[in-house]
C-alpha cells in the first residue's frame, strides 16, 4: 500500500498539483497505446499462427512461460502476446487512475466554489493525503496563530 500526505496551501495550488498528474497519466497512457498499437499487430499474428497450428495438430499449444519467482511472475521467452497482456493492464489501471483524479479535481473545484462563497477560504491549509497519489481524505485546517 502506498500513501502519502501533501500540503497545500491554497486549493489552486491543490488543483494544480492534480492536473499535473493527470496530465503526466494521459502521456503515459499515450505512449502505451502507441506500443499497444505496435505489439498488437505481431501478437495477433502469433495468434492465427498458434491457432493454425492447433489445428494441424488437434491439440492446444501449450504457452507455459510464466514462473512464480517468489511472488513476483516471471516471463520466460516473453512473446508479443504476453507484452500485449502487461500494456493491456497497464492502460486499464492508468485510464481508472486518471478517472478517479479527474472525479476528486471535480468535487475539490465544487468544495472550493462553496467554501468560497460562503466562509472564505483564505489561510487555510489543504492536507491531501493519497493512496497511490489519487487523494482520498482531504483536511481542511484553519491557521495556526
Amino acid at each position: 500500500m502506498s500513501s502519502n500526505v501533501y500540503y497545500f496551501s491554497s486549493f489552486k495550488d491543490l488543483l494544480d498539483f492534480i492536473e499535473a498528474q493527470m496530465n503526466n497519466i494521459e502521456e503515459n497512457v499515450s505512449a502505451l497505446k502507441q506500443r499497444y498499437d505496435v505489439v498488437r499487430a505481431r501478437a495477433e499474428k502469433l495468434r492465427r499462427l498458434e491457432k493454425a497450428l492447433e489445428e494441424l495438430v488437434g491439440e492446444k499449444i501449450s504457452s507455459l512461460n510464466e514462473i512464480d519467482f517468489m511472488g513476483l511472475r516471471v516471463v520466460i521467452n516473453a512473446r508479443a502476446v504476453d507484452e500485449l497482456r502487461v500494456l493491456e493492464e497497464a492502460i486499464n489501471s492508468q485510464e481508472d487512475s486518471l478517472s478517479a483524479l479527474r472525479r476528486v479535481h471535480e468535487v475539490l473545484k465544487k468544495l472550493h466554489d462553496s467554501l468560497e462563497s460562503s466562509v472564505g477560504v483564505d489561510g487555510l491549509t489543504i492536507i491531501v493525503q493519497t493512496h497511490y497519489d489519487i487523494p482520498i481524505r482531504i483536511l481542511l485546517k484553519e491557521p495556526e496563530e
